[in-house]
């Protein structure tokens, strides 16, 4: 008989194929998802309520339908996240035809691509549960295939509990033969395939431009920016301005950085007395720039050092990296300013913020010769004045500095750094912006500071005459609390019951979990294998040796494993007590001539064998007995262990020939 799909089958393919799917079904546009979830329940509708396989022509509909709406939203089939949906597409339409075993298993294992796709989007600690359990579901769905092919015709007797089971040991038991794999197969020095720009669905992060509102947007955004440890006691908090593009064009609204500062520096710092020494664990951002303490004393490795001191890499960062560095905060940047530097940070729109030039033109007029007495003089006025710190900000105009200055005077800190910076010039003062990210949250247990984007952060540089470019931040002298405390406790009632102190705990104890996770399990690359490999003594090896130790241990996990498989099964297939008190029975018929053919019930075979036998009576007698405590509603111990005393004396007697 052919085998054929029994309806809970079909309806745990379709649980595995949704479940692999979720976390790009949450990817994509909602009305694609429903499309997809909506195909796969109207194949498990169809499979629970006996409904016939549809037509040809519904499932071409399907098929470049779904094709179809790929390429209106994407425009294309050509990149990760467009050909992920494409699969999710092809697989729903799959589910139309799958009526076989061999299509159900092409379905159910196309789950475990689905699942390690998913990877090339994010490689985060929560994802491990996803694909544990992703993985022992597939693996389920493939068991009950399985057993369907195996069982057809047959009734139905494995419960679902038990396919799950079995799919989340088979995982198990994978698990030390992948710890070996992960430890000792040969790694690159880089990943055997990079992520393209844009891979990361437009990840929120500093950008190369600013405008009033864009750091304030990345507020709501807890998500980690990046991790540092320090190789000494950490700087003061005052201190951790973590530096990223710097800002020199203005056009009345947008800061753009200036092409100028693509050269090298004409003078690096040296390391020596004050300077840190720290390294830095960078989450994916799609961005080039890469972040640190003022001022880097050299560039790691892929990156360059820009004249503004932007550590700028050489691809953008689409997957978690690490580097090292130095940075020396006694250095001084630019003691000279050369006359087209000097000309570019004083440069306004013209016709622009009539409010705030006529104010430079007073402040200088108060401090002529001082440009610090003048700065000292707007940071007071910053200090006295109603102005206050928030979120809560409304959209500029073409003036944009005046209406900030003069009538708002409330804004985040993009907003006090894009004024400030625009008196500044207008005072002759030269001017710049720089964003990256302020402060972060110290995690006292694992000596690590875990910067977040909600840290981003503004402020501004002027050029002071013998000193060089010295930063000031008007938003500390707006708030304090901002530079000392963080942007949490600077607007701690900004974000409602997200910002509630024990989910705030929460996310910085799981962060010391991803931590780990990364440090141990995503950055195991070449060059910690091998430090990995010289701890054991075993980094002298050569190829060969290496594979033949990598052979060995994986035996020795296979091997185990799969006694420990065959012994399960065998004791899984072992015979209850009163079946063995059966077979016993059969034995002895065997011996006396009598063989029992396949398929035949115990009555079937006591009532053919009981012609040839003198005592065949007591073996119908013994067979009805069998059959009612094999099959019947109730049995105890004591029923077995009387049917075992019977079947014990009774032997088989052949008739006399005559």
């Amino acid at each position: 008989m052919t085998a054929s799909l029994s309806p809970v089958t079909v309806l745990l393919v379709v649980a595995a194929f949704v479940f692999a799917a979720l976390p790009h079904l949450a990817a994509m546009p909602p009305w694609l998802a429903l499309a997809i979830v909506g195909a796969a329940a109207w194949r498990a509708a169809l499979a629970w309520f006996g409904m016939r396989q549809p037509n040809w022509l519904i499932r071409v509909l399907l098929t470049f339908g779904g094709l179809a709406l790929v390429i209106v939203h994407y425009g294309t089939l050509w990149g990760r996240r467009a050909a992920t949906v494409l699969l999710c597409v092809m697989i729903a339409a799959k589910l139309s035809e799958t009526y076989r075993l061999r299509d159900a298993r092409i379905v159910a294992a196309l789950g475990y691509f689905l699942i390690a796709t998913q990877f090339l989007f994010s490689q985060k600690l929560l994802l491990l549960g996803y694909l544990l359990a992703g993985c022992a579901l597939v693996t389920a769905a493939l068991i009950r295939i399985q057993r369907d092919a195996d069982g057809a015709g047959a009734p139905e007797r494995t419960h679902s509990l038990h396919v799950a089971r079995d799919g989340a040991l088979l995982m198990l038991l994978a698990v030390p033969f992948a710890l070996v794999m992960f430890a000792l197969f040969p790694r690159l020095a880089s990943p055997l395939w990079g992520m393209p720009e844009n891979a990361l669905d437009g990840r929120t992060g500093l950008s190369d431009e600013m405008s009033p509102g864009n750091i304030a947007n990345l507020y709501a955004d807890d998500s980690p920016a990046f991790r540092v440890q320090f190789d000494g006691p950490p700087p003061p908090r005052s201190a951790l301005y973590w530096r990223g593009p710097v800002l020199w064009r203005f056009d009345g609204r947008t800061w753009r950085r200036n092409f100028y500062s693509n050269r090298p520096p004409e003078r690096v710092p040296r390391p020596g007395p004050g300077a840190f020494a720290y390294s830095v664990q960078l989450e994916p951002s799609e961005r080039r720039w890469l972040f640190a303490l003022d001022y880097p004393v050299r560039p790691p490795q892929d990156t360059r050092l820009s004249a503004d001191f932007e550590l700028i890499r050489r691809t953008p960062v689409t997957t978690l990296m690490s580097y090292n560095i130095i940075s020396q905060p006694n250095f001084r940047d630019s003691v000279e300013l050369l006359r087209t530097m000097r000309n570019i940070a004083l440069q306004l729109p013209d016709g622009g913020n009539p409010r705030t030039h006529e104010h430079a033109r007073k402040l200088r007029a108060q401090h002529p010769d001082d440009d610090r007495a003048l700065i000292d003089a707007v940071l007071a006025w910053f200090n006295q004045d109603e102005f206050f710190y928030s979120l809560e900000t409304a959209p500029l105009g073409r003036h944009g500095a005046d209406e900030f200055l003069f009538d708002l005077k409330i804004g985040y800190c993009e907003y006090y750094a894009s004024a400030f910076v625009v008196l500044m010039r207008a005072a002759g003062i030269p001017a710049r912006i720089v964003t990256g990210y302020q402060g972060g949250y110290w995690q006292q247990s694992d000596d690590y500071l875990l910067v977040r984007q909600s840290d981003a952060h503004a402020w501004a540089e002027v050029w002071l005459e013998g000193r060089g470019w010295t930063r000031v931040d008007p938003t500390a002298a707006v708030s304090p609390a901002r530079i000392r405390e963080g942007a949490r406790s600077a607007l701690s009632d900004s974000r409602g019951w997200l910002n509630a102190e024990w989910l705030y705990q929460l996310r910085n104890q799981y962060d010391r979990l991803q931590n780990v996770w990364n440090r141990w399990v995503l950055g195991f690359d070449a060059q910690r294998q091998r430090n990995f490999l010289a701890g054991l003594g075993l980094d002298d090896l050569p190829p060969g040796a290496r594979a033949a130790l990598l052979t060995t241990l994986a035996a020795l996990v296979l091997v185990p494993l799969a006694l420990l498989l065959h012994a399960a099964a065998r004791t899984r297939r072992r015979p209850d007590r009163l079946d063995r008190l059966w077979n016993r029975l059969r034995a002895r018929l065997r011996r006396a001539g009598i063989h029992p053919l396949p398929g035949e019930t115990a009555l079937e075979l006591a009532e053919r064998s009981a012609s040839s036998l003198a005592n065949g009576h007591e073996l119908i007698t013994l067979a009805a007995k069998y059959s009612k405590l094999k099959y019947g509603p109730f049995r105890t111990e004591a029923d077995i262990a009387g049917f075992g005393h019977e079947s014990a004396a009774w032997r088989p007697q052949p008739l006399n020939p005559r």
